[in-house]
């Protein structure tokens, strides 16, 4: 099977800039048909005018605006099956210990990277359960492990996770899959945002490393996250489904480790590890 996408039409939140950008020219190579969706107008009219193939169009949003979603939804039907829904867009939220930042800006980065994952889904759900579509949405920072001095953006990426858990859980019936991408330490404007905090509100060693990813270039390439989002969107990930994947870490090429994927329920998944098996059942209310 291949991974081509040719006559796919696939949705891509947070298409202007950082690993949206890099997602949705990876499936315009790849021969998808694309509808970007971002706040920033003029961004996306030039992204859909560099982009080879499509034809390809844009839509200026706030993806945690609920209202916004609710008048694009009926077009997003009208024009078709929908193969394919990439949740990029997000924020990085407030920086520093907890105490010294507003709940506000915590309760703001869950909406973006939390609700604005869900309402893409939701008002694509129609074109892409007649596509038997497939979802990717991204995880970060802060998913698998504490990421302090980051609550927001780890909470809200830990969420996402789980939502996609839950969507392949759901969705499986309609043959709609769901999986999510940690695409690494990749350097975008985002972590500009962690240079401005300074090293008292990030601390010391992650101030250090962001520096000099920045300055060498040294950060995990996003081709990688594109590559495996790519796979993801592909038949050739037929019956992979609930999944977290890293796109520098996991073997996500190798066939044997596609079949341990479709085969293996708790691989690539959030689950505690101790010397208790929580089942499903078992695991409700606690």
């Amino acid at each position: 099977m291949s991974d081509q996408l040719s006559a796919k039409r696939i949705l891509v939140t947070g298409a202007s800039r950082g690993i949206g950008r890099v997602v949705a020219t990876t499936l315009a190579d790849r021969q998808a048909e694309l509808v970007l969706v971002a706040r920033d107008a003029k961004a996306l009219a030039g992204l859909v005018a560099e982009l080879p193939g499509g034809p390809h169009r844009s839509i200026a949003l706030d993806v945690s605006d609920e209202r916004a979603w609710v008048e694009v939804r009926e077009k997003l039907a009208s024009d078709g099956p929908l193969h394919g829904v990439v949740t990029a867009a997000g924020v990085l939220g407030p920086i520093g210990p907890v105490g010294s930042w507003d709940v506000a800006e915590f309760r703001a980065t869950l909406d973006v990277n939390v609700t604005g994952t869900l309402l893409a889904v939701v008002a694509s759900l129609e074109p892409l359960i007649a596509g038997r579509g497939s979802i990717v949405t991204f995880s970060g920072g802060g998913a698998t492990a504490p990421f302090p001095r980051f609550d927001a953006y780890a909470a809200s990426k830990a969420a996402v996770v789980r939502l996609t858990e839950n969507l392949a859980a759901t969705l499986i019936e309609h043959g709609v899959r769901a999986n999510s991408v940690a695409p690494g330490f990749i350097v975008t404007a985002m972590h500009d945002a962690t240079i401005a905090a300074g090293p008292e509100a990030v601390g010391t060693d992650y101030y250090e490393r962001t520096r000099r990813a920045i300055a060498e270039g040294t950060g995990d390439p996003p081709e990688l996250a594109g590559e495996l989002t790519a796979f993801l969107l592909s038949d050739a990930a037929t019956g992979i489904t609930g999944k977290l994947i890293s796109a520098r870490w996991d073997p996500w090429r190798d066939e044997e480790f596609q079949a341990r994927l479709r085969a293996e329920k708790d691989l690539a998944t959030l689950r505690r590890i101790d010397d208790q098996f929580f089942t499903a059942a078992g695991a409700v209310g606690r």
